[in-house]
């Protein structure tokens, strides 16, 4: 559910965009109109990021339309930059004496009137996210005019969005080496970073975002960068002061609290992952926010709640597979075991191949003692997928309801010859349950011991090791291994 390389660039590169306009792109310092035309448009922006995640279906056209219009404005801003730089540069070839170079802005940079029009013609394709194109353009203007600050940029960032992740790093290198404000070299370090992370390389990625912040302490994706760093790497405790940071710039940052309340699940703290994920759903219809809260509930065994949660997942993303699934295993949970099935027969009839809700539609069969429904399903599977573990599980079960004690047997042990202590933990749990079936009560015990050896939080085989001293004539080992249960 979670994306594995959850990491933010765009709002850095508006960022530094922003800087160029109103301190590279203005010569003398800027002027008033610009400024009170950025601060119109910045107000406009605010208010569709605070209105547009919240909005009825009706209300959508309006913010569309408002984020178009000012997209437009932009893009008429741009390209009178683009013709005002062309005529300066025009000016300047008949009066070079215009230009006193003892006074030239350090942050000035004059084109040429080909460069400049290469530069306009790449962001038209980088806008049109046809990033093969944008390159050709960019490259011409770092070949043409290689101190041009913005060029290089863009070049970066066209190969980093075609994962040539190797040849922006090296543009990136190039710009924190040759930039003498820290906006472009806090920028720099900052999509170093990125690449490392989509690299898998999280420790460095650390090490450029903690640069990020240096000269950028007010850049609240490179916070949330450290602290998504931290949370790959499993370093929960670390990744939290990261996340609350972003959230101190930007009060507004749900995926921080999403992200922390995920932190604070891994330590089962669960009044805080409540908290933040209420507090992020407040913020956002998400689903991934909405399907985290469903999944926190059921893990805490509230299954109405879960239930109410996964409702409102279908109502949100009706297309939703883990909504069918969540609903139908709650009211499973509940009791409700006939209108659990129809739910997972409506889920699969919408997505016949997901195999969440095939598992779950065969294990409570098994449960009801459906074996015909199970084999049915079993024939359809693809062959790397049965053997799988726990589809080798669900075989193991079948063989034993069908009296197959020794193909059963044979599958459990399958399970056991594997590394993962977990799955090794299922092969002697199914073992037991086979030998269970057979009349074998000491054999059975010992399978159930080991299974809980090896996964000591498991209740299920602790059970049934009592269940098997119970047949022995045991009472005091079984109350000691149901005591363990209650415990």
């Amino acid at each position: 559910m979670q994306d594995p390389y959850p990491f933010r660039y765009i709002a850095c590169f508006l960022d530094i965009r922003k800087y160029f306009f109103t301190r590279l792109g203005c010569y003398g310092g800027g002027n008033m109109f610009h400024n009170q035309w950025l601060q119109v448009v910045q107000r406009a922006l605010e208010e569709i990021k605070t209105h547009y995640p919240n909005c009825t279906v009706q209300e959508r056209p309006i913010w569309q339309s408002r984020l178009l219009q000012i997209k437009q404005s932009c893009d008429r801003m741009l390209e009178s930059w683009a013709c005002v730089e062309e005529e300066i540069t025009q000016l300047l070839q008949e009066h070079p004496e215009l230009l006193d170079e003892g006074k030239v802005i350090e942050d000035e940079v004059f084109l040429d009137e080909s460069v400049v029009r290469q530069f306009r013609q790449g962001q038209g394709y980088y806008g049109l996210t046809m990033f093969h194109e944008a390159k050709q353009f960019f490259q011409q203007v770092v070949d043409e005019a290689p101190d041009f600050l913005l060029g290089r940029m863009y070049l970066g960032l066209t190969l980093f969005q075609e994962n040539k992740l190797t040849e922006a790093a090296h543009q990136f290198h190039l710009l924190r080496q040759t930039a003498t404000h820290e906006e472009f070299i806090g920028f720099a370090h900052h999509m170093l970073g990125c690449i490392y992370v989509k690299q898998g390389k999280d420790e460095e990625a650390i090490r450029q975002f903690n640069k990020t912040v240096s000269y950028l302490p007010q850049q609240a994706d490179a916070w949330f960068n450290l602290g998504a760093c931290h949370y790959r790497l499993k370093e929960y405790h670390e990744a939290v002061p990261y996340f609350y940071h972003a959230l101190s710039i930007n009060e507004d940052d749900w995926e921080s609290m999403y992200y922390l309340s995920s932190c604070y699940r891994h330590y089962k703290e669960w009044e805080s992952v409540t908290f933040w994920r209420l507090a992020s759903y407040e913020k956002t219809n998400h689903p991934r926010v909405i399907e985290s809260i469903a999944q926190d509930y059921e893990e805490m065994g509230q299954s109405e709640q879960a239930l109410k949660w996964y409702r409102r997942l279908l109502f949100y993303h009706p297309k939703s597979s883990v909504a069918y699934h969540g609903i139908a295993w709650n009211l499973w949970m509940l009791g409700q075991r006939n209108e659990a099935f129809l739910w997972l027969k409506k889920g699969l009839t919408l997505f016949p191949t997901n195999v969440d809700l095939l598992f779950s539609y065969v294990w409570l069969s098994l449960s009801q003692g459906e074996t015909h429904a199970v084999q049915k399903v079993l024939q359809t599977l693809p062959t790397d997928l049965i053997k799988q573990p726990l589809w080798l599980v669900v075989r193991s079960r079948l063989f034993t309801l069908l009296g197959k004690f020794e193909q059963a047997t044979k599958t459990a042990e399958q399970l056991i010859e594997q590394e993962n202590d977990s799955v090794r933990a299922m092969g002697y749990y199914q073992k037991g349950r086979t030998y269970l079936e057979m009349g074998k009560i000491p054999e059975a015990a010992q399978y159930f011991q080991e299974a809980h050896h090896l996964v000591n939080h498991w209740k299920d085989p602790l059970f049934f090791k009592g269940i098997c001293h119970l047949v022995e004539g045991k009472p005091e080992l079984t109350q000691s291994c149901w005591q363990q249960i209650v415990q």
